[in-house]
């Protein structure tokens, strides 16, 4: 009779296998948004908009900024009111009021206007929207993020969790530059990008929002969040005793976390495997665009094809490590990604010229790919092995993390931007330079937290317990 009792455990890993998946379409449009926002937004300012360089810059740096001020906010208040989903939703409504009103240009902004009209309506029509736009985005990311640790406490599951949202994360940026080199191919051909190609960009931001819209309605209709059971506390107070003690409790380990040395190392860990993602999404493109005034045979869609490249390495790897991370350990495989993120940046340094094959080129995309996968899903599983126990602190956890990642990316864009020659005979290979330097230095950096965090881990498990 007592074997009967085993029955009704196949149903259950059925669902929460399935459940596992169906947590990857949460992120999915802010993904796409992502992969669009880092990859295409400068060169569309910059060819289309016919924006200046700094100015450009400054828009991108306007919406890193505003995300890493949003987020600890939102980590704050996800953790004290309402639900997890119910603050995803709010985010995804406002990503789908501004996101694609970015990428279609505003009225009266072509150029041959009035240039004194456009030097400032311009920039505050989409300084206005990238506000908007940023904050929802910031509520999506630490919403989503945070409903990890509310699910589960096993590690395992959690690393599963994490790899899945990348390949999620991955899948959507594959659909957007597909849909781009699919987009620039089927319009009229160009060799370069021109103010007249502003359709293509609000056509491709038209179709990945319908896409985005429809993955985020599948989420919140199926997707069942059943956060586990948190430990109960001592003591059999009422509700109104409980409250003090737990508010208490809760300031505590908040404390706790922000004297923790291991957080601020885990911090860089992530902010270097994302600066190295996100200069190589901004400037991959650009670096394309550059390369066309040398070899204009190669045609404009490179821009995307070279891209879709980079993200299919990504699924691969993404995919490998899925099942074999947990074995090799969180850390060894950030060293490995943040090795091959090296050699691709050496490789783009010695041997990518303005004359190379393209062949050289897709290879280099395949290697920047691999070692982005295998940083960000690393990195955000040692974030999730930070947390531990503590799910009810996750958004907050998550939101410091992540709040450094995106202000060292606006900045450092801007700055970049700022020291853009105006003449680009001045600095043929400008683009080709940030690559080497700019995406080098952050993997660099990525190997060089990842030592001090194992030299500080192994330093505190040899002291004494007291």
């Amino acid at each position: 009779m007592q074997c009967f009792l085993r029955i009704p455990y196949r149903p259950r890993r059925w669902w929460r296998i399935n459940q596992n998946h169906l947590y990857g379409l949460g992120h999915m449009y802010n993904d796409l948004c992502a992969a669009m926002w880092f990859s295409y937004m400068l060169l569309f300012f910059q060819a289309v908009l016919e924006m200046r360089a700094v100015v450009a810059g400054a828009m991108l740096l306007l919406g890193q900024v505003v995300d890493a001020l949003a987020t600890p906010i939102v980590g704050i208040l996800a953790d004290k009111y309402s639900t997890k989903k119910a603050w995803h939703l709010t985010g995804c409504l406002l990503v789908t009021c501004t996101f694609p009103l970015l990428f279609i240009r505003c009225r009266n902004c072509w150029p041959n206007k009035n240039s004194e009209y456009l030097m400032w309506w311009m920039p505050l029509y989409y300084a206005i929207l990238i506000t908007i736009f940023q904050i929802g985005w910031a509520v999506v990311q630490i919403s989503h993020l945070a409903i990890i640790p509310s699910i589960t406490d096993n590690l395992h599951i959690r690393s599963e969790l994490t790899s899945i949202r990348y390949m999620a994360s991955v899948i959507s940026s594959l659909a957007v530059y597909f849909i781009t080199w699919i987009v620039l191919r089927a319009t009229n051909y160009s060799t370069f990008i021109r103010p007249t190609d502003d359709y293509k960009f609000r056509d491709v931001s038209l179709i990945i929002s319908g896409i985005g819209i429809l993955s985020y309605i599948i989420f919140h209709v199926v997707f069942k969040l059943k956060p586990h059971k948190q430990p109960k506390s001592n003591g059999h107070a009422g509700e109104s005793g409980e409250n003090e003690p737990l508010n208490f409790l809760a300031k505590s380990k908040i404390m706790h976390f922000l004297q923790m040395p291991l957080l601020y190392q885990t911090s860089c860990l992530y902010v270097f495997s994302r600066l190295y993602w996100a200069l190589s999404l901004v400037y991959v493109p650009l670096f394309l665009e550059e390369r066309l005034s040398v070899n204009p045979t190669e045609g404009s869609e490179l821009v995307a094809s070279v891209p879709l490249v980079l993200y299919i390495s990504s699924l691969i790897f993404s995919f490998l490590l899925k099942s074999n991370i947990n074995k090799i350990g969180h850390q060894v495989a950030y060293f490995i990604g943040s090795f091959l993120s090296l050699i691709s940046c050496m490789w783009i340094a010695l041997a990518i010229s303005p004359e190379a094959n393209v062949a050289q080129i897709y290879l280099v995309a395949a290697l920047i790919g691999a070692g982005s996968a295998i940083t960000l899903v690393s990195s955000l599983c040692v974030t999730a092995d930070l947390i531990g126990p503590h799910s009810h602190q996750g958004a907050l956890i998550y939101s410091i993390v992540t709040f450094a990642d995106k202000l060292v990316t606006g900045i450092a864009v801007m700055a970049i931007e700022n020291y853009k020659c105006d003449d680009a005979i001045s600095c043929p290979q400008y683009y080709r330079g940030v690559l080497t330097y700019a995406c080098g230095g952050s993997a660099v950096l990525g190997i060089l937290s990842l030592s001090i965090t194992i030299i500080s881990t192994n330093h505190s498990k040899s002291k004494p317990q007291t």
